[in-house]
């Protein structure tokens, strides 16, 4: 084995035997538990498996998340009770080798469109919406531009944009990722060794550095179904998906968000320290139909928090 092969293997090996935490009387977290311990998955077109989570009004129009990094399907859990509220069905998607899915290495952003409609065939689903959180905005970008003759709306919180969008130093860690690869996946595992060991005690670290409208969120509800999101991205297929998934964020997205000509709305907060309030300015003014909603004392999971019953009225249209 070589050096390589002897590094992966080590910065994996923790990860099958985390599981995640309960807490009495947190239904979400409780749900987080079950999706992740019972999988559901599609077959693609290509023969790799795609996993994917329910949750919200099984009988209810659907709604297609794209969850953020590193997460997975069981992110979808934390909008559970705001979808049953307004009569939608979530069908959350993960991305190659993120959760269960098969890993892709060779992806595209562009590939994900097909992926959906795979996806969206196996579960009869002809027009639906999309929202895409964080790291799920570009996925939610490109599948309105090209899956577009499906995809009624589009909705973006907090999503990351081009790199075109802010300056060298929010650009270096995705460009670290294309340039170091082994770098990258090491630094991803030394950022992880906490929320492996100790829940509460990286979600207290994610508070202190956030903004201040963030750290009651990251220590609530919503902050331990993100963290047990995060434990079964890697959970199944390691790190090397997610070091591929942060290069591919790094380069052209290779489609025009100009394109873009479904309905789309975005949600922001300026106060944000994971995703510049100005990746949402950038997509405000690339896509054509863009309407944009910027919050001035919220951060990035209190806009997501704050804003979810009126991101799932406006997408459910």
């Amino acid at each position: 084995m070589g050096l390589r092969d002897a590094l992966g293997e080590w910065l994996g090996s923790d990860d099958e035997r985390v599981r995640i935490p309960t807490d009495d009387g947190s239904d979400a977290l409780a749900l987080a538990r079950e999706i992740a311990e019972n999988p559901r998955t599609v077959e693609l077109r290509d023969g790799r498996d795609l996993g994917y989570a329910t949750v919200g009004d099984p009988d209810g129009d659907p709604l297609v998340l794209f969850h953020g990094f590193p997460n997975s399907r069981v992110f979808a859990a934390a909008f559970d009770d705001v979808a049953r509220e307004q009569g939608v069905r979530v069908i959350a998607p993960e991305r190659p080798g993120f959760g269960v899915s098969d890993p892709d290495p060779d992806r595209a952003l562009t590939d994900w469109p097909a992926d959906v409609a795979d996806m969206a065939d196996a579960l009869e689903l002809a027009e639906f919406p999309v929202l895409g959180i964080s790291a799920g905005g570009p996925y939610a970008a490109v599948t309105a531009a090209l899956l577009d003759q499906r995809v009624e709306r589009a909705g973006i919180v907090c999503g990351l944009g081009p790199m075109a969008a802010v300056g060298v130093r929010d650009r270096l860690w995705y460009y670290s990722a294309r340039a170091l690869p082994p770098a990258a996946k090491l630094a991803l595992w030394l950022g992880g060794r906490q929320a492996l060991k100790d829940r509460d005690a990286f979600l207290e670290s994610m508070a202190d550095s956030a903004a201040p409208a963030d750290g009651p969120v990251w220590t609530g509800e919503l902050g331990q179904v993100v963290h047990a999101s995060m434990i079964e991205s890697r959970r199944h297929h390691g790190l090397d998906p997610l070091v591929t998934e942060t290069a591919l964020f790094g380069r052209s997205w290779g489609f025009d968000l100009g394109s873009v000509d479904v309905p789309t709305w975005l949600w922001y907060g300026k106060e944000d320290t994971v995703v510049p309030a100005a990746m949402g300015l950038y997509l405000a003014d690339a896509i054509p139909t863009a309407e944009a909603h910027v919050y001035p004392d919220l951060g990035h999971l209190s806009t997501v928090e704050r804003t979810a019953e009126e991101v799932f009225e406006t997408l459910s249209g």
